[in-house]
C-alpha cells in the first residue's frame, strides 16, 4: 500500500511539522482543526516551517513550491478523511477524546486507511480499544519540534499488524526520519521511558542537595548529552567494556532513586502552582529568564545540526 493522501488532526505545536514531513515525500495532506482560526494558524505555521528550512538551505529551492502546494487546511472532518490513506491524530492528551476521535473517523474513512496517534505516552491498545480494525492502528510519536527532530516512535498495540508497523516505518524513513519500532505497548513508549528515568534521578539529586539545578543541567548538556547524537549509551558501554559497566552498576545501583511516584519536591512545586515558564517559576525563576529565547536557541542548534548532517551525509 502506498500513502498518497493524509489528514493530520491538530494544528498546535506538532500538527504543522507532521504535515510538512508527509508533504516532503509527496503526500497530499490536510491539517484538520475544529475552528477556522485554529486551522489558519496551523497552515501558517506549516508555511513558516517551509520558509525557515528553505532559508537555512535545508530544503532545495526547487522542492519548496511542490511541498507548499500539497498542504491545505480544513474544519470539516468527514469529507476530509473520505478516501485518505493515512490519518495522524495530534489532539490533546486525553484518552476518551482520542478514542472518540478514532471511532468517528473509522466510520468515514476507507477500511484500508492507516490510523495513528501522536500520543507521547497513552497506550496504543487503549486508544484503539473501540476500533473495528485495530490491526491498522499504531502510535507514531513524533518528537518536538517534529520538522527538526528525526526520531519517530512507531508503537505496536496488542492487535496492530506488523505490516502496519513496517509500512509506517518505511514512509517515515523515506521522509528522512529515524523510526524505531516499539514492539510492546508499554507506558512511556521508548524515548520517554529513558527520559523519565533520567529526570527522576535529576530531580532526586537536587532534592537531596547533591548538586544545584544549574549544575545538573550543565552536567547533562556538557557531559553525556554532548556525545549522544552519534554515540548511544549501549554503544558506549560496548566500547568501554561491559566488565566496566558491571563493576559500576554493582556499587552505584542501590544508591540511585527508585521511587515509584513523583518526588516530594516536584509535588510541592505542582501544589504551589510553580509550573515553569507558563507561571513564571519552576526549577528556575522565569521572571528573570526568557523561555522563548531558550527554545529559539534550541531550534537554532537543531537547524545547525541538521545542516551539518546534510552537508556531511551523516547518519546515526
Amino acid at each position: 500500500m502506498d500513502i498518497h493522501c493524509a489528514v493530520v488532526a491538530g494544528s498546535g505545536q506538532m500538527g504543522p511539522g507532521i504535515a510538512f514531513t508527509l508533504a516532503s515525500v509527496g503526500c497530499e495532506t490536510k491539517i484538520f482543526a475544529r475552528t477556522e482560526k485554529s486551522m489558519k494558524k496551523g497552515v501558517e505555521a506549516f508555511h513558516r516551517i517551509l520558509d525557515v528550512l528553505s532559508a537555512e538551505g535545508c530544503l532545495a529551492a526547487d522542492r519548496v513550491a511542490p511541498i507548499r502546494g500539497l498542504v491545505s487546511g480544513t474544519t470539516e472532518l468527514e469529507p476530509a478523511v473520505r478516501g485518505v490513506d493515512l490519518i495522524i491524530e495530534s489532539i490533546p492528551e486525553n484518552l476518551a477524546l482520542k478514542q472518540d476521535f478514532f471511532s468517528r473517523v473509522e466510520n468515514y474513512c476507507p477500511a484500508e486507511t492507516i490510523l495513528t496517534s501522536n500520543t507521547s505516552g497513552l497506550p496504543a491498545t487503549s486508544i484503539a480499544a473501540n476500533l473495528h480494525r485495530p490491526q491498522r492502528f499504531a502510535v507514531t510519536h513524533f518528537w518536538n519540534p517534529p520538522h527538526l527532530m528525526p526520531l519517530v516512535e512507531v508503537v505496536k498495540g496488542e492487535k496492530t499488524a506488523m505490516a502496519t508497523v513496517h509500512l509506517l516505518s518505511g514512509l517515515l524513513a523515506e521522509a528522512g526520519k529515524k523510526p524505531v519500532a516499539v514492539l510492546k505497548d508499554t507506558p512511556g513508549q521508548l524515548g520517554n521511558r529513558l527520559f523519565q528515568a533520567l529526570l527522576r534521578e535529576a530531580v532526586h539529586i537536587v532534592e537531596e542537595g547533591i548538586a544545584s539545578v544549574e549544575d545538573v543541567d550543565t552536567a547533562i548538556k556538557n557531559g553525556l548529552g554532548r556525545r549522544f547524537p552519534v554515540y548511544g549509551p549501549l554503544e558506549h558501554n560496548d566500547v568501554v567494556g561491559l566488565d566496566t559497566l558491571y563493576a559500576i552498576q554493582s556499587y552505584i545501583s542501590e544508591s540511585l532513586c527508585s521511587d515509584q511516584k513523583p518526588s516530594e519536591l516536584l509535588k510541592n512545586m505542582y501544589d504551589n502552582g510553580d509550573l515553569g515558564v507558563k507561571t513564571g517559576k519552576g526549577f528556575y525563576d522565569w521572571q528573570v529568564r526568557d523561555g522563548e529565547e531558550l527554545t529559539d536557541k534550541r531550534d537554532r542548534f537543531l537547524l545547525d545540526l541538521l545542516k551539518m548532517e546534510q552537508k556531511e551525509g551523516l547518519t546515526t
